[in-house]
């Protein structure tokens, strides 16, 4: 029972260091992509995993719609984590939608599960 992995996504498991955001984004980063969602990720010096969701308003001029889709991506994460808590050391994800259309809930599940299935080969 030493592997089971909490459904759940405490503070701790949040990405919000600007620091660290700016190195992620200015180059120093892998991503893959499972449309429309886009992770940018990278080895970090922290232990565990750390996960950012972003949403433009370039896609969805209402908070309303952007606050759904954000629901939809960290609950997707939140649920299916566990495909890369078996790593060892840390890592920091950016999940960032690219699309102006909301999915239903069990498309949002299949990309997620995609996109880190394909982060935990891209890692090992």
């Amino acid at each position: 029972m030493d592997n089971v992995v909490p459904h759940t996504l405490g503070k701790e498991e949040r990405l919000c260091s600007r620091k660290v955001l700016e190195e992620m984004f200015s180059g120093g980063h892998q991503s893959v992509s499972a449309f429309p969602v886009r992770a940018v990720f990278m080895p970090s010096d922290e232990p565990g995993v750390r996960i950012m969701v972003s949403v433009s308003k370039r896609y969805f001029k209402r908070a309303v719609k952007r606050n759904r889709v954000k629901r939809q991506l960290r609950e997707a994460y939140r649920l299916q984590k566990g495909l890369l808590q078996p790593l060892g050391g840390g890592l920091d994800i950016a999940f960032l939608w690219t699309s102006a259309e909301l999915l239903p809930t069990e498309k949002v599940f299949q990309k997620m599960r995609n996109i880190l299935q394909r982060i935990h080969e891209s890692l090992a």
